[in-house]
């Protein structure tokens, strides 16, 4: 497995729990919309340098190592939604900007362009060793890592405004400002390692090969835990809201069946077709008929029907 198929990992298991938190809630705000893109382009884009799909993709597409521009494109789609995911929730800016899809439409192109004049004959799943000496590659590289830089320090920017002004930003967006810092470090340091490989001082490509795989890693690492400090806190409590949800409604709608006995007269809860997303509707609409027809019965309300009871209703939009 190569080392960016180890970086899409934190990714891939970010996207999985806002996956489920969406088909389990309602909730689909701003910050999570592109939070989820975010994973998936970036995902997808470091796991696209996997050996076989390297090698699939060129012999579709009969274009050598063309999983590279693919893979760097995904992921300057995928950082720049991770910019807009933390930015929306820091609410220190107004998105979205079209110059922000303008500059990051031009960074695709240009990507797109340095790689058509770079010799690369042979596919191989080590691209920037196998033809890193080349000027046009080098440029392919910097063009990448400035841009993502960039993107992700402005938006490190924006999280520490948040902080200054005391708004309440989740203290796991620190992560996201120390992985931020990293990937500007990676950035200097591929650009130092693109110089030294075009002046062919291999020692020094060697020794800052071995810094960059590190800080690759954990930059990854801190950036997907810390982009999603404020959406996966919510998460776990929903998801116990949710389970506390399906607990209560199964021991109330026996109840409610007894109290229409009773009350003789039937509500519209056991006539609605409840999808699984509107766990929060049902479960109000359960505790209200529970109420009005314990009234119309003339006994007491469950406690566990109380309409005062029914925080887990409230959702989390940020």
């Amino acid at each position: 497995m190569t080392l960016h198929v180890w970086g899409s990992l934190p990714a891939w298991g970010i996207l999985v729990v806002l996956v489920i938190r969406l088909w389990l809630v309602r909730t689909q705000s701003a910050s999570v919309t592109w939070l989820m893109v975010c994973c998936a382009f970036v995902a997808l884009g470091l796991t696209i340098n996997l050996d076989v799909l390297v090698d699939s993709l060129s012999a579709i597409t009969h274009v050598p190592n063309i999983a590279d521009v693919i893979s760097r494109c995904l992921t300057v789609c995928g950082l720049f939604a991770l910019a807009q995911s933390v930015e929306a929730a820091a609410r220190t800016t107004r998105l979205p900007r079209v110059s922000r899809f303008v500059v990051c439409g031009l960074v695709l192109v240009a990507l797109i362009a340095l790689f058509a004049l770079i010799d690369a004959p042979a596919t191989t799943d080590r691209f920037m060793q196998t033809y890193g000496g080349q000027i046009p590659t080098a440029l392919y590289s910097a063009t990448f890592m400035i841009y993502i830089a960039s993107v992700l320090g402005f938006s490190a920017v924006a999280v520490l405004a948040e902080f200054r002004q005391g708004r309440g930003a989740s203290r796991m967006y620190w992560l996201f400002v120390v992985g931020s810092g990293g990937i500007l470090l990676l950035a200097l340091i591929a650009i130092a390692l693109d110089t030294a490989h075009v002046l062919g001082a291999m020692e020094a490509v060697g020794l800052l090969s071995a810094v960059y795989n590190p800080v690759f890693l954990l930059s990854m690492v801190f950036l997907a835990i810390g982009a999603a400090g404020g959406v996966l806190p919510a998460a776990a409590r929903e998801f116990r809201d949710w389970r506390e949800a399906q607990r209560r409604v199964r021991t109330l709608e026996p109840e409610l069946l007894r109290l229409e006995g009773a009350a003789g007269h039937r509500g519209i809860y056991f006539t609605v077709r409840w999808s699984p997303r509107e766990w929060r509707s049902r479960l109000h609409r359960l505790s209200v008929e529970i109420e009005d027809r314990a009234r119309e019965a003339g006994e007491a309300v469950p406690s566990a029907a109380g309409l005062e009871s029914t925080e887990l209703l409230t959702e989390t939009t940020r």
